[in-house]
């Protein structure tokens, strides 16, 4: 039996990137005693030598212009139809059947799952937002609602398995696709910060080491790392800024960074505009060790987000024993619940006085927790599981119709 997993991402948008790549690299140490069973595959030639630098071997599958017309005319409808009613294979198929792959895991949402035809696998849903918030216009531009249900639609009854970071994404797909509960898992989301390579452990250039350097040093900084989209809520920040600036507290200072979806200019002329400079930093996608220096020496996380109900930032603040102030409308887990400092998104009053109110006690009992909770559900040992328990179903089954 040979198994693959499918590698891609966009590092503009290193949250899923650096959670695909860390995912990679924990399975790679795991199954590096049976090479001959196992394979990477990417498309990308940037991963691929990123990949080469972590010392792994990975196939590359390279999508022709052909390739790319044939992925747009399978998102049309009337041609979708006419397609598969003329038993077309997408080289995709191909290209795992020439490599004799008899399951492949995709990493994340991967639209290249729509392909597989009669090779089964497993595949990564991150999240349902579409579905639940759907007023952001990153839902809703260039028909990414309707391409998105008609991908779920397709894949969560074809998969063997499918992976979720969290039990309400779990109940979700189950509430809102009829989807099968028995071949949803749950992997907690693991971070890449805590196990980047001593190679990554340099700034970006000197430019981005004097930013750094030039942080206040008298003041609480708070971070909120997430990219710029409309639902990451970056405005709240604004709203709660204003009322510490208005009520003089002057203690804190604020990092918002990431990598524009739509409304950094936005949020940078809101921060301008109200005076708001002294008190808010804001930068575009900042390299990992920038972002790994700003956990080391924060004082707190702050994640005001629409979407979840679990981010990659409440993982980082958990390994890093941040206190995090995180969205409470999102969450319904009572661990959780423990761990964070409840926001209300709709409120920055409720940011405010957490702020204010916060005592040396609270914050230790958290972020012990948290640490706890990341130990106990983000382990390597705990992925190599998840993925095991899958294979080992898998051989089984594949053994009634193949040796």
């Amino acid at each position: 039996m040979k198994i693959a997993f499918y590698i891609e991402g966009n590092p503009k948008n290193p949250g899923g990137y650096n959670q695909i790549i860390n995912t990679t690299k924990f399975l790679s140490n795991f199954l590096n005693t049976d090479k001959d069973n196992y394979a990477f595959i990417v498309n990308d030639l940037n991963l691929l030598k990123k990949l080469k630098d972590f010392k792994i071997d990975a196939l590359f599958y390279k999508k022709t212009l052909f390739d790319k017309l044939i992925d747009y005319l399978f998102g049309l409808n009337f041609l979708y139809q006419l397609l598969v009613s003329l038993n077309f294979k997408h080289s995709f198929l191909k290209f795992l059947k020439n490599k004799d792959i008899d399951l492949i895991n995709f990493l994340s949402p991967s639209n290249l799952a729509l392909f597989c035809e009669d090779i089964n696998f497993v595949i990564n849903i991150w999240d349902l937002d579409h579905k639940k918030n759907n007023i952001f216009p990153e839902h809703k531009e260039n028909y990414t609602y309707e391409k998105r249900e008609k991908f779920l639609n397709n894949v969560l009854f074809k998969a063997f398995k499918i992976i979720v970071a969290h039990k309400e994404n779990k109940k979700d797909l189950v509430n809102l696709y009829n989807c099968d509960e028995k071949k949803i898992l749950i992997q907690d989301f693991i971070p890449y910060l805590p196990n980047m390579n001593k190679n990554e452990l340099v700034f970006k250039d000197q430019t981005e080491e004097d930013l750094f350097k030039n942080l206040p040093k008298d003041k609480k900084i708070i971070i909120y790392p997430a990219t710029f989209w409309p639902h990451k809520n970056h405005k709240y920040i604004i709203d709660t800024v204003s009322l510490l600036k208005d009520n003089n507290k002057n203690d804190f200072y604020f990092v918002l960074c990431g990598s524009d979806r739509g409304t950094f200019s936005y949020i940078k002329k809101l921060i301008t505009e109200q005076n708001l400079n002294h008190h808010i930093k804001i930068f575009s996608l900042v390299s990992d060790f920038f972002l790994k220096k700003l956990y080391e020496e924060c004082f707190a996380v702050v994640m005001p987000t629409e979407s979840g109900p679990t981010n990659l930032p409440l993982y980082e603040a958990m390994y890093f024993k941040k206190p995090i102030f995180y969205s409470k409308n999102i969450l319904n887990d009572n661990n959780l619940d423990n761990i964070i400092m409840p926001i209300d998104t709709s409120d920055p009053n409720s940011f405010f006085k957490s702020l204010n109110n916060i005592t040396e006690k609270e914050i230790i009992k958290k972020t012990n927790l948290g640490y706890e909770y990341y130990k106990k559900y983000c382990s390597n040992d705990q992925l190599y599981k998840t993925y095991k328990t899958i294979i080992n179903e898998y051989k089984k089954k594949l053994s009634q119709w193949k040796e």
